[in-house]
């Protein structure tokens, strides 16, 4: 109820409907979504980094290669990244992650997953594949990666204490324990693992994956305890 001597004007704008906030992420261009857009050139980042430091190695490639084997532009790189550091962290996890996602599977998929010699042939065969399957991503990964900074070295390190906590857990899942201290001993073991696809990286005539599967498995189980 309107108070005596208070008049009001009242505007009705007819045939208008509210849905709601339409957000940034949510606009479509193109029929994909700005969050879809950035996802497909953060990968495309990725990819071409990959091939291009693989191809030409990382100290010598510039900001300015990188975007153009991705087909994008410096603005959009630095909507990605800060550094050329950056995209080779990124792109060095990317290659890590996927391997152990690889390994994970294959343990996942075994019918007799109480079998250690078993169970290590198939995670060794997982991490060479995924490795070898593309030379840049194993070229990125065992070669350009070394010694590029302190933070890369760190970042490294901290990689290799994932594999090696990977490891030990799937490990005891399968019923062995590591002999000694155990961090040391995955740490030998992911050396080991490491050293071998770096040197079968390297080599003109390199041997069947079978072959280093059945040496990794071999010195691994003299590395472990059957409970």
């Amino acid at each position: 109820m309107e108070r005596p001597g208070i008049h009001r004007n009242v505007c009705v704008i007819r045939s208008f409907r509210y849905f709601g906030e339409v957000t940034t992420a949510d606009r479509r261009y193109g029929g994909r979504t700005v969050v879809a857009r950035k996802a497909e050139r953060r990968q495309r980042f990725l990819e071409a980094a990959t091939r291009i430091f693989a191809e030409r190695g990382y100290a010598t490639c510039s900001l300015a290669e990188v975007c153009a084997a991705a087909g994008l532009s410096k603005r959009q790189f630095y909507e990605e990244f800060e550094t050329r550091e950056d995209v080779l962290v990124a792109a060095y996890d990317r290659i890590q992650d996927d391997a152990a996602a690889a390994v994970a599977a294959a343990l996942a998929e075994l019918t007799t997953p109480n079998d250690p010699e078993l169970a290590l042939h198939a995670g060794f065969r997982a991490y060479l594949e995924s490795l070898g399957s593309d030379p840049y991503r194993a070229q990125v990964a065992l070669i350009e990666v070394v010694g590029v900074s302190d933070r890369m070295e760190n970042h490294r390190r901290s990689r290799r204490h994932a594999w090696s906590v990977l490891i030990g857990s799937a490990l005891v899942d399968i019923g062995v324990r590591l002999r000694g201290d155990a961090e040391l001993t995955t740490a030998l073991l992911t050396g080991a693992v490491t050293g071998v696809a770096h040197e079968w990286l390297l080599r003109e005539s390199r041997p069947p994956v079978s072959e280093l599967v059945d040496l990794l498995t071999g010195a691994a189980l003299a590395l472990v305890d059957f409970d």
